[in-house]
């Protein structure tokens, strides 16, 4: 990534950190927290397709929250499409959303966000996109989502993306079993669609989190390649993430 273009992404979203610093000097100063993760990838996969032609990533994210759920926050991650001509880098997402509990074991998060790839070379390069995206959890194990875009892509029509899954801790051993299966619905923008699936297995070693990943894709036709990426870099695939929280 151009040190320019992650200069700025990294600016935008450690502006955002500024933001409870007012809030300190009034009366509410604890309802107000700031945190993070640091992510160094060796493949950023998004929704079973690699971002990075199967290269690595180093990803940022940055967010404030307030006791009441509400948050704002920001991601930044180097991305390549495989296009030398599309001038484009680095992804950069802003969001804002609320999280809390409806119930005794049963948790919402809701967000929208707004999803942007900074330096494209002009309209016939312009992917950016809002998402609206909601998630339940359940007894802390399970989980159910979806995300809907009213204009994917810029491509002239929506996407709706679903998923399910659960984290299963094994035992005492300290590791976690992941699993989550997606559908893609984007027969309105392209006339096509997909799904995808993931298996993950991480612990924690001390302050960082190690997470070893294989992701695949079902139903990965040329008309979704097209639109989304490269049919081989949808294939099933390994990726380890590092991850150090703050």
């Amino acid at each position: 990534m151009p040190k320019l273009h992650l200069c700025t992404a990294v600016a935008a979203i450690l502006a955002i950190t500024t933001l409870p610093a007012h809030a300190r000097d009034g009366d509410d100063d604890a309802a107000w927290s700031v945190g993070g993760e640091v992510v160094a990838a060796s493949d950023y996969v998004w929704r079973g397709v690699s971002q990075t032609m199967e290269d690595p990533a180093l990803q940022l994210e940055a967010y404030v929250e307030h006791s009441s759920g509400f948050y704002v926050g920001g991601f930044a991650s180097n991305v390549d499409f495989g296009d030398p001509d599309d001038g484009i880098d680095y992804e950069l997402e802003t969001y804002v959303g609320w999280a809390g509990a409806l119930g005794e074991r049963t948790e919402l998060d809701i967000f929208v966000s707004r999803i942007a790839y900074p330096g494209h070379n002009g309209a016939d390069y312009d992917i950016d996109y809002t998402e609206v995206q909601a998630k339940l959890s359940f007894v802390e194990t399970w989980h159910v989502g979806a995300a809907y875009s009213p204009d994917i892509f810029n491509l002239g029509g929506r996407g709706l993306y679903y998923y399910a899954g659960a984290d299963l801790p094994l035992g005492e051993s300290g590791f976690t079993l992941g699993l989550q299966a997606g559908h893609y619905d984007l027969d309105a923008a392209i006339g096509d669609s997909y799904s995808d699936w993931q298996v993950s297995l991480d612990r924690d070693f001390g302050p960082i989190n190690g997470k070893l990943q294989y992701t695949d894709t079902l139903g990965y036709s040329e008309l979704v390649a097209e639109s989304v990426g490269d049919a081989r870099l949808a294939d099933g695939r390994l990726a380890l993430l590092l991850t150090w929280a703050f």
